[in-house]
């Protein structure tokens, strides 16, 4: 789906497959403020490829800038 933008927009059904993680999971992470709010259109809910995008930059970024204990 996209908007009159051209921002494609993708559902939980779809987040859900391509993160290989449940609806719940993600309503959870979505409550405790781990994951970018959806956008609800209607009775969906969506996620711009741009909010998941930058969501998994800053995953990976805490990830690799770890230290560890020396």
């Amino acid at each position: 789906m996209t908007v009159a933008d051209n921002t494609p927009f993708i559902s939980k059904r779809e987040l859900c497959t391509t993160l290989r993680i449940s609806v719940r999971t993600l309503e959870n992470m979505v409550r405790e403020g781990s994951f970018p709010p959806p956008i609800r259109l209607g009775k969906q809910v969506y996620w711009t490829e741009k909010a998941v995008a930058v969501w998994r930059r800053r995953l990976v970024a805490e990830q690799e800038s770890w230290m560890g204990p020396l």
